[in-house]
């Protein structure tokens, strides 16, 4: 039996932190990005951009299944405003309950902490993401933004949810 426990990142995570964030981005991504969209950062940099934030003090929440980090949820807080600014799950490793976990250990991590809200940018086309927040209680807020990343126009929009 696999055991699954929750802890806080370290910053000796970030290689497995950059592992299971490109395996999810080319399971959730490629289809609406193209499956060359990791050719544009290699794995050193994506992995200096996760050491460069937990030297500064980041500390993202990792589900991990016999200490190897399989999920992360990292967040920032604004006043009493929640914002997801990444939450990720090894593909092998969807569908089991454990992004459920991960969210709801974070949720009540950002309630301790005073926000009453919790918000995040959705990549339009990204129907796995949009599946699990829809059943988180996350709603469309009707903002929408374009950004550019990695080569590509990125049309996001904006979900939130009380907390």
């Amino acid at each position: 039996m696999q055991a699954v426990t929750l802890r806080m990142a370290r910053p000796q995570d970030a290689a497995a932190m950059t592992q299971l964030q490109r395996a999810s981005w080319l399971g959730v991504y490629a289809s609406v990005l193209g499956n060359d969209l990791l050719e544009q950062m290699s794995e050193a940099e994506h992995e200096q951009v996760w050491q460069r934030r937990l030297e500064e003090g980041a500390r993202p929440m990792l589900v991990c299944v016999d200490e190897v980090p399989v999920g992360l949820l990292y967040w920032q807080q604004e006043g009493t405003q929640a914002w997801i600014r990444a939450l990720y799950l090894h593909p092998a490793h969807w569908r089991q309950g454990l992004g459920q976990r991960l969210w709801h250990t974070v949720a009540l991590q950002m309630r301790r902490a005073g926000c009453d809200a919790v918000h995040l940018w959705l990549l339009a086309g990204n129907r796995i993401g949009a599946g699990f927040y829809f059943r988180q209680g996350f709603r469309p807020t009707g903002e929408r933004r374009t950004l550019v990343s990695l080569g590509h126009d990125c049309v996001q929009h904006r979900l939130a949810r009380s907390l």
